[in-house]
């Protein structure tokens, strides 16, 4: 009789033990479930933040530890159609009425030529005033004019769509005052003075000069920014002008500044030599001047190259 009970008794613990062993299990395959889902969701939430900051191309993500922060992609260029010479176009933005409380204003260009699917830019106004360089005898290369425009004016007045369209093209600069020639490459750069006669069939050198009937598209005013900045504007009248008045009647009244080229000269000063900037400056006669590089009311009015669109009618 008592091994019977024994043997209820050890049957019952074994069917007792069998049930928690069997929860048990149940449990862990529950909460092993509850894990992979909660891993699963993990990941899923994981690849979508991915996502997001992949898609965007403002800043790259932070790296942190044991992981590879995802890189920006590159800018798309911005697609312009198809430009011919004398389009006015807008492209960028830079500070024009001095009115800083309502953002940059758009930046005019004037299309001056077209090949090999690019187009040469100029500002259609002069918007900045500042001398060419603070040392009397700079070139080119070594100039301030030219660290501003490739790098202060560059990186604010396009976005990263509007650089990634802009050619950095390889310039050949004359400077008869220093007896050689230089190469640099430039994203932003000053016309040089053979542009004038190229553009604006302007030609002067060496005293003789010759108009064409667009020449008088090199005469621009620069912006109240510029102006603020230095930038002298003048107006074409009989007191600053009585004999480009007289033979060009079409530019009296007409608005405009001195801005600077990139070609260097010899300005001949009552101490005598300076070497000097070229500058194209309203006067009595249209042509070029030599003027200090350290003079402070001329203008800049940009170039640039950019890439257009040439299979768009």
């Amino acid at each position: 009789m008592k091994r019977n009970k024994l043997a209820l008794v050890l049957g019952a613990c074994m069917v007792m033990s069998m049930f928690n062993t069997a929860c048990t299990n149940g449990k862990k395959e529950k909460d092993s479930a509850k894990d992979s889902e909660s891993k699963v969701e993990a990941s899923e939430d994981s690849e979508t933040e991915s996502t997001v900051t992949a898609s965007s191309t403002d800043a790259p993500s932070e790296s942190t530890e044991g992981t590879t922060a995802a890189q920006p992609a590159e800018a798309t260029p911005v697609k312009l159609p198809s430009l011919q010479a004398k389009d006015v176009i807008t492209f960028g933005s830079f500070e024009q009425d001095n009115d800083t409380s309502n953002g940059a204003e758009d930046i005019e260009w004037i299309v001056l030529t077209v090949e090999d699917g690019r187009a040469l830019l100029l500002s259609k106004y002069i918007l900045e005033g500042m001398h060419y360089d603070s040392d009397s005898d700079a070139s080119w290369e070594e100039s301030e004019v030219r660290a501003w425009l490739n790098g202060d004016f560059y990186e604010a007045a396009f976005s990263d769509s509007e650089r990634a369209s802009i050619c950095e093209v390889e310039l050949e600069t004359d400077e008869p005052a220093y007896g050689r020639h230089l190469t640099t490459k430039d994203n932003v750069f000053l016309l040089e003075h053979a542009d004038l006669g190229k553009y604006f069939e302007m030609i002067y050198w060496d005293e003789t000069y010759q108009l064409g009937e667009n020449c008088f598209e090199v005469m621009t005013p620069a912006t109240p920014y510029a102006e603020a900045h230095g930038a002298l504007n003048i107006t074409m009248n009989k007191q600053s002008a009585t004999k480009t008045i007289t033979e060009y009647p079409e530019v009296k009244g007409k608005i405009t500044c001195a801005w600077w080229l990139r070609t260097s000269g010899t300005f001949v000063s009552i101490s005598g030599s300076t070497i000097s900037n070229v500058v194209w400056e309203p006067g009595d006669e249209l042509k070029p001047y030599h003027s200090p590089c350290e003079m402070e009311d001329k203008g800049v009015r940009p170039a640039i190259w950019i890439a257009v669109d040439t299979t768009s009618a």
